[in-house]
């Protein structure tokens, strides 16, 4: 817990120093509100594909690095996001059914590049999630698939409550102060250790093999963002530059 108390701490006071720097001048501060949908999987659960779908959305707030420079150039941003993460498998030839609905609260501390002429940004940085509920169902065949993999029904790995990972994302201006956002996270650390399945041989068996994985986030979302108190002006130039 020490790993991510320093982390939080550091978020927090970062954000703290940007947004008491020049206060006096508080319209150079970015107002956002964004809505959503993701696209996850859980890398560890032996089922692959981005098959679960749910929603993201929340708040945020960003600041130029140069004063004079509102619109344009590197900004640091912070967000609050609900996020709805997991994985999805319904492949009635999978030896089984399995879905994990994870429910996230994130707070994604990101560096932009604005390019003002063109009307889009680059963003990279670190994202710190909170896991507030968790939903997980798996079907196991009565028959086992010999030579396929079956997690060991009396695994009681919990999932951490604490999540670390990389952000990076493209915007573009869509309509005024309207824009839209694609965004990639991954778990740095994982989010449940030493997770077991065997191949469905019994451990008598000459052919048994029995391992351990553990599980990462891996998720893409896709939403829009309404900057609240962008001058109109500089909208309109973006999206008169990207035609």
């Amino acid at each position: 817990m020490g790993l991510y108390n320093n982390i939080i701490r550091t978020v927090v006071l970062t954000a703290a120093v940007f947004f008491t720097v020049n206060t006096a001048k508080a319209q150079l501060f970015r107002g956002a509100v964004s809505a959503g949908a993701v696209i996850s999987q859980l890398d560890g659960d032996e089922v692959y594909g981005f098959k679960h779908v749910g929603f993201t959305g929340g708040l945020g707030v960003m600041m130029p690095f140069n004063p004079e420079k509102a619109d344009d150039g590197f900004q640091l941003s912070l967000e609050l996001l609900f996020t709805q993460r997991g994985a999805k498998n319904s492949n009635i030839y999978d030896p089984f059914w399995y879905k994990a609905d994870l429910n996230y609260i994130d707070i994604p501390l990101m560096v932009h590049y604005m390019d003002k002429r063109a009307g889009v940004a680059l963003g990279v940085g670190l994202q710190y999630g909170r896991l507030i509920k968790t939903t997980e169902r798996w079907k196991l065949w009565d028959t086992m698939i010999l030579d396929m993999c079956r997690p060991v029904v009396t695994n009681n790995h919990s999932f951490d409550k604490n999540d670390l990972s990389f952000v990076a994302d493209f915007r573009f201006n869509v309509w005024k102060k309207l824009k839209f956002d694609v965004r990639w996270q991954y778990s740095l650390i994982p989010i449940r250790k030493d997770f077991e399945y065997f191949n469905s041989f019994s451990e008598t068996a000459l052919e048994y093999k029995h391992w351990t994985r553990d599980f990462k986030s891996n998720y893409v979302t896709f939403k829009f963002i309404y900057v609240i108190n962008e001058p109109d002006d500089n909208a309109s130039k973006y999206s008169k530059r990207r035609r």
